[in-house]
């Protein structure tokens, strides 16, 4: 049942915020999961052609993204200091600061997928792909704003309600798939591009509840939300220079795999669809390392504005802890199920073969992935973001890619090479955070930070 809505906001427990912000960012994955199940009668060709697209478009994806969870910091620790005017601008900011940035990413990726041969994608698919992504480029609104939201909602004791959005919208998106890819329910069929605007519509209808559940959740705060109401100017700098950092965090690490995506598409059909396969599925079970960096964030965030620096690292502790087990669990899975993890997307006897090698990166890549983000969300939970953008273009920029490149292009493991280098900047970036993490922990407790 969603929760009564009440004047003061009621402190969520630690748990729930971990399920429901794992439940909503395996919601958001699952959607691609989902486009890519559908795609898997159209071919090899069909499924490269959908990656492609989707790796265009995470580029601009992440940066307001990363915006967007600057706010995993401000909104509770906000309300752990009880003020309530300063949740409201911070608010207020990030939506105005969102809606800029979805209207330039948009603008950035449709200009962008008119160039897709000049970007050096395959021949095969460049046209297609660059269809797909424009396509994709209307749900940025969607994705920029459904983060804050969520976090909003969830400090104030409203958690249920990102489940139900996300399970509403993937019940939706398989509908749409069915239908817009194959021609059902009186629809055209049009193939891959249905997969697009499945996902475009589904992202709308999630947006939609969760304003909806915004304004309806504050209402008894008797707050405007009004622009000339809030004071902007001093909240939406804070957003930025924390966000800017983080959103230069995810660029540095999601880049890297957009990078080898984008890598990829330079390869024959059968290499770019056992990484567009092996990367949708490794995105699916990082939404809960993911989720559990978001829960970290925002709890600590509120210990710290209640003055409790003790709770805040015990709460980061846990999340760690909770994100190696599940990281152990899901390494010794991928080696055991792999080959049937790719049949599920794929007929392909060559894709296959490859994707299996690849998902054995995979197994030994999980703990340092878990690690890597878990950490950076704790981090953030201590107010701390600007060392993560660092760590990460070292990690992966300076040794992980260098390390991919020569692997897949002089030693001509083509993409292997480029998985193996990936995983070794993601190892490199976890030893960095931990490093930085212990640091920062030593100086909480001393009074320093």
């Amino acid at each position: 049942m969603m929760e009564p809505y009440t004047e003061t906001p009621t402190k969520t427990s630690y748990w729930t915020i971990v399920t429901h912000s794992i439940i909503g960012y395996l919601g958001h994955s699952l959607m691609g999961v989902v486009d890519l199940l559908f795609c898997r009668d159209l071919g090899s060709k069909a499924t490269a052609t959908a990656g492609t697209g989707t790796s265009l478009f995470a580029w601009f994806m992440v940066i307001g993204i990363g915006l967007a969870s600057a706010l995993e910091f401000f909104i509770p620790h906000a309300v752990g200091e009880k003020n309530e005017e300063k949740a409201k601008s911070y608010l207020a900011s990030g939506a105005l600061i969102c809606m800029v940035l979805a209207a330039v990413a948009t603008f950035c990726m449709y200009f962008l997928c008119n160039y897709t041969e000049a970007l050096g994608i395959h021949p095969d698919i460049a046209v297609q792909a660059g269809q797909f992504g424009k396509i994709l480029s209307w749900s940025y609104i969607s994705i920029y704003f459904t983060p804050f939201l969520r976090v909003e909602l969830q400090t104030r004791g409203h958690s249920h309600d990102t489940t139900y959005a996300f399970i509403f919208s993937n019940l939706l998106n398989v509908i749409l798939n069915w239908s817009l890819i194959y021609g059902h329910l009186g629809l055209p069929a049009l193939g891959v591009p249905g997969a697009a605007y499945a996902s475009v519509f589904s992202r709308l209808g999630i947006l939609i509840f969760l304003i909806v559940r915004v304004f309806q959740a504050r209402k008894p705060l008797h707050q405007s939300l009004w622009v000339h109401s809030v004071p902007l100017k001093e909240s939406a700098k804070a957003i930025l220079q924390m966000g800017m950092p983080i959103s230069l965090h995810m660029l540095f690490e999601m880049g890297a795999f957009c990078f080898v995506g984008f890598l990829a598409a330079r390869f024959e059909a059968s290499q770019n669809a056992a990484h567009t396969i092996a990367l949708t599925i490794v995105s699916f079970t990082f939404m809960v390392p993911l989720g559990i960096c978001s829960a970290a964030a925002q709890t600590m965030s509120r210990a710290l504005g209640e003055k409790n620096p003790n709770e805040a690292l015990a709460l980061g502790q846990k999340s760690i802890r909770i994100g190696l087990y599940f990281a152990a669990a899901t390494s010794i899975l991928y080696l055991v199920i792999r080959t049937f993890l790719m049949t599920l997307f794929t007929p392909d006897t060559e894709t296959i073969r490859i994707g299996n090698q690849l998902l054995m990166v995979v197994a030994v890549f999980q703990l340092g992935d878990a690690l890597q983000v878990i950490l950076a969300g704790c981090l953030r939970g201590l107010g701390l973001s600007k060392i993560q953008a660092k760590v990460n273009a070292a990690g992966h920029w300076l040794v992980g890619i260098p390390v991919g490149l020569f692997l897949g292009f002089y030693l001509k493991w083509q993409i292997l090479g480029l998985w193996v280098g990936l995983c070794v900047g993601l190892w490199t970036v976890a030893g960095g955070l931990f490093f930085w993490w212990k640091r920062s922990s030593s100086k909480l407790l001393e009074g320093r930070i």
